[in-house]
């Protein structure tokens, strides 16, 4: 029985939920438990997140699970939303229950649906936000999207493509010099609404764009614009490196696929939205990351929605039924496979196993010692006595902003190995960590014992 849940954790996307956290999870929490005040000075990152978090948090605990279960909730809704949607669309259908199936299995959504970050809710909203430009319920759109917008910066990528499917779809109405006649449309008074209400916050991410120029961001090359399109579906990041070869030939099928949806002109409209949806975002930010570096799977999420609506548009301009039914079958047979063979080879560095190791054997005057920034966090979050947690940092560079310096302080940084009694615990890039001290005689040699995960 202890073999069969291993192997069901550990193949499949529960391993996501139960894996150590990595940095931005750690983060998350722990810049979640301060006051709420603190949570609009951070750089760029919209609040909204933070404050659920914390209130969740107050009631559920701040274990991984409990923390994590925020996110599977908000993917819970936005599924529940699918189906009402589907329904909508499809009626009685066997589509309108495939859409919402294909997109709780969409791997990329899955496995932000269990990340102790905002992608759960910015998914959230961005379907809500697409349903209600759909169905015309305009206070509903402004509401959601301005929710969507204090989720994540790159919400903004979702009420551009709609102004722009708004524009290419009500040419008519938009006649050059009839200013008034703007002002009367209701989709032209909700852009204004939220432009208003995100006004203060974009204001703010400006004032903090030249941040920028240093970065973890990387740029972008051939190999991406080839897989661009698979990479998203799949949230593929480059682990394993083998898997480029295959996400270009997705990328060329999605694309065929996605060519055949607007195939039928009853439905080319609606299904423009979509379409626009992954192509424009894709095109701007991949273009601009030819001179900046702006591009990440994740934060361009709305697109890999728009994917899975497009092919199961796709699918419904099949006329041949055994066809669309083997087709759509297969697509979901990839997918269900995929979740089941990728997620241990996407798994984040485990962090939990050491650091819990070490927790056991020091004792109270002792400390850890983290090398690298990109672990600080998650140890911190791990120990049993935070204020005993040090980055250590010989050099006295600069901690990066970019790593989460909202909640980092300069007396959490240490450049020498304390003397014994005290003993360092030193957690290694790796995972590793090693024990190390200084003898107290005027040599100041230093012993240092090493101990493997």
């Amino acid at each position: 029985m202890q073999t069969i849940l291993h192997a069901l954790i550990n193949h499949s996307p529960l391993l996501y939920f139960t894996q150590s956290l990595w940095r931005d999870e750690a983060f998350s929490i722990l810049f979640s438990e301060r006051s709420i005040s603190s949570f609009l000075h951070v750089t760029f990152e919209p609040p909204l997140f933070y404050f659920l978090l914390h209130f969740w948090m107050k009631l559920f605990g701040n274990s991984e699970i409990a923390a994590r279960s925020l996110s599977l909730f908000a993917f819970t809704c936005t599924t529940a939303i699918v189906i009402y949607w589907a329904e909508k669309l499809f009626r009685k259908h066997w589509l309108s229950w495939y859409l919402p199936l294909f997109f709780f299995l969409n791997p990329t959504l899955l496995y932000y649906a269990f990340e102790i970050r905002a992608y759960a809710w910015y998914v959230l909203f961005t379907v809500l936000s697409l349903y209600a430009y759909s169905e015309k319920k305009w206070k509903l759109y402004t509401i959601s999207t301005v929710l969507g917008l204090y989720t994540h910066t790159y919400m903004v990528i979702v009420p551009a493509v709609q102004a722009l499917h708004y524009l290419l779809t009500h040419k008519k109405i938009f006649i050059p010099f009839h200013w008034k006649k703007y002002i009367h449309e209701p989709f032209v008074q909700a852009i204004a609404c939220i432009t208003l209400l995100y006004g203060p916050w974009l204001i703010k991410v400006m004032l903090e764009f030249g941040r920028l120029k240093e970065s973890w961001y990387f740029p972008v090359d051939l190999h991406l614009i080839y897989s661009v399109l698979g990479n998203v579906f799949l949230g593929y990041e480059g682990t394993p490196w083998y898997l480029w070869g295959t996400t270009a030939i997705l990328s060329a099928i999605l694309l065929g696929i996605f060519s055949y949806a607007l195939k039928e002109s009853s439905t080319r409209t609606r299904n423009s939205l979509f379409f626009l949806l992954i192509m424009v975002p894709l095109i701007t930010v991949i273009g601009i990351s030819f001179y900046k570096p702006l591009f990440v799977n994740r934060y361009v999420i709305p697109v890999t929605i728009a994917q899975v609506f497009l092919i199961v548009f796709a699918l419904q301009n099949i006329h041949n039924k055994i066809v669309q039914k083997i087709f759509a079958a297969c697509l979901l047979l990839f997918v269900i496979g995929f979740n089941i063979w990728y997620p241990d080879k996407h798994a984040k560095l485990d962090i939990r196993t050491p650091v819990l190791e070490v927790n056991s054997i020091m004792s109270k005057q002792d400390v850890i010692l983290v090398e690298t920034p990109l672990l600080f966090f998650e140890t911190i979050y791990y120990s049993k006595d935070r204020s005993r947690v040090y980055l250590y940092n010989p050099s006295g560079s600069a901690f990066p902003w970019f790593v989460g310096d909202a909640i980092f302080s300069n007396n959490q940084m240490v450049s020498e190995i304390p003397t014994y009694p005290i003993r360092a615990f030193i957690i290694k890039p790796d995972g590793t960590y090693e024990m190390a001290y200084n003898v107290p005689i005027a040599q100041q040699s230093t012993q240092k014992s090493t101990i493997n995960k």
